[in-house]
């Protein structure tokens, strides 16, 4: 079969050689509607939740660090360790013993 006689293969030939229209810029009147629409919708929810998250785990972790803080600093201004683990780490940081 000759490709020549193709009728696809004539179609999409003719198709290639046909002038392209030039695409110009939109017309003021529709670029205005867009972007009336979009300053016009309503923002997406997307995140909103997500930083409220956020904000409250570094309320929480900030609030965490200043009670670790003032233990910490009540147990080291009494001189005392409170016993327990801490009695045995404190002795044995002061007397420089290995474990």
């Amino acid at each position: 079969m000759n490709s020549g006689n193709d009728p696809l293969d004539r179609l999409l030939k003719s198709a290639a050689r046909a002038p392209r229209p030039e695409t110009g810029a939109a017309r003021f009147a529709l670029e205005a509607r867009v972007l009336a629409g979009w300053r016009a919708s309503e923002p997406a929810d997307n995140g909103d939740y997500l930083i409220a998250w956020l904000r409250r785990a570094a309320i929480c972790a900030c609030v965490l660090a200043v009670a670790s803080l003032a233990w910490n600093y009540s147990v080291l201004a009494g001189g005392h360790t409170g016993g327990g683990e801490l009695a045995v780490a404190d002795a044995t940081m002061r007397t420089g013993v290995e474990p």
